[in-house]
């Protein structure tokens, strides 16, 4: 195959002989060393004959009264001699696809999805002192997110997420805003309730009565603030209980993990760049922070018929290979902390793994199965409507119903 490859990419012509005794003028070729790829008889005086371009010279050198003429060439020096008569095309061509690649990669419009035009306002800003704004270049899934975190870490007040999506020419911005202490305040009347069961570990409250202390267990629905306020055992307002309780929960995971582990996964990262193949070789043009590894959808643009080269406009998608031969102690650790890392993902702010325990572990050919109890530290508030407590009694100033931790 590699021979093959070789003899098509080698130079030769076919040239046309014509004269007197053409059978003299072919022996006179192969005594001179001179090897003949191909030959056609056309007639008695007339002949054409294929044979590598090195030794044209010499067959031009031995015509005598022989008549030559040139009628196609093949492999390497064919390409040339289209680069250099089509050299005028290849760089139109070229310069498009440069500006193609420019134009492609520009940002033409932001647009923020949003009602609130005092947010949209501060997110413009925002987004153009960090680069995405009309006429700048794309950036790359690293920098998005680095973008991301940036104004998510400056309006954390603000902002519950914010999202940055690359379409065609264009960034849609879409984000979630956060309920402010302003908004809790016009909530109604209510109880703070166990969202779960569980055994509190920290109260942070701002208003309303507290019934359950540190160190109590309270099940699912269980009022742990009131929104009454008494006096001695006299209801004298209804408030709306607003504050954070945290209790320690419980979950129960079932994982089983293998000793030999094959992944092969995209990233999320991706990129355009154009690139030119030949025969097994890619040559990516402005491509200078290359992806190790990569999945690619190729667009071709250009390709040539006879030569083993085309030019394609391609999607890179960038990959992470992962290869585990584990042994027990490996596997077991790491079937621990993947399960603490998926338990994780769904904690907020102030909410912790605190303790964990194997409570039975299975044995298999090819795995191991685990049981893992795991105590986790949550915000386990959540809100029960009440209807507002109607009484004349003013409240003593001692008696406020604001209280804190």
């Amino acid at each position: 195959m590699k021979n093959y490859i070789f003899f098509i990419l080698k130079s030769k012509i076919s040239i046309n002989v014509k004269g007197n005794n053409i059978e003299r003028f072919v022996k006179r070729l192969k005594s001179n060393h001179i090897e003949i790829i191909n030959i056609k008889y056309i007639s008695k005086e007339e002949i054409s004959i294929k044979i590598y371009k090195k030794d044209y010279d010499k067959v031009l050198s031995l015509k005598t009264i022989y008549k030559i003429e040139v009628l196609d060439y093949y492999g390497i020096v064919k390409f040339k001699y289209n680069v250099i008569n089509n050299k005028f095309i290849i760089i139109s061509i070229f310069l498009s696809l440069i500006g193609l690649y420019f134009i492609t990669n520009m940002i033409f419009s932001v647009d923020i999805v949003t009602n609130d035009s005092k947010m949209e306002l501060i997110l413009k800003e925002e987004l153009s002192d960090l680069g995405i704004k009309k006429y700048n270049f794309k950036k790359d899934y690293t920098e998005i997110q680095k973008i991301k975190n940036k104004i998510l870490s400056k309006y954390r007040n603000n902002l519950e997420w914010i999202e940055i999506e690359s379409i065609g020419t264009k960034y849609i911005v879409r984000y979630e805003p956060r309920l402010t202490n302003e908004e809790n305040k016009t909530s109604p009347f209510r109880h703070i309730v166990a969202k779960k069961d569980a055994v509190i570990t920290d109260l942070d409250i701002s208003n309303g009565q507290i019934v359950k202390e540190i160190n109590s267990y309270v099940k699912k629905g269980e009022i742990i603030v009131s929104g009454y306020i008494s006096l001695n055992n006299n209801i004298k307002d209804t408030v709306s209980s607003t504050g954070n309780v945290y209790g320690e929960t419980w979950y129960n995971v079932t994982i089983t993990y293998p000793y030999k582990y094959y992944e092969n996964y995209e990233t999320g990262k991706e990129k355009k760049v154009f690139v030119i193949k030949f025969l097994n070789n890619n040559f990516e043009l402005f491509n200078f922070n290359k992806y190790k590894t990569k999945n690619t959808i190729d667009k071709v643009i250009f390709k040539n018929n006879i030569l083993p080269i085309s030019f394609v406009y391609q999607t890179q998608k960038q990959t992470k290979i992962i290869k585990e031969n584990n042994t027990e102690e490996e596997l077991i650790k790491k079937a621990i902390n993947y399960s603490k890392t998926k338990l994780e993902e769904k904690l907020q702010d102030r909410e912790y793994i605190k303790n964990y325990k194997i409570l039975n572990k299975i044995q298999n050919s090819d795995s191991i199965t685990l049981n893992i109890f795991f105590s986790v530290i949550e915000n386990i508030t959540d809100y029960q409507s009440i209807e507002e407590y109607k009484d004349d009694t003013k409240i003593d100033s001692e008696t406020t119903c604001e209280m804190k931790k």
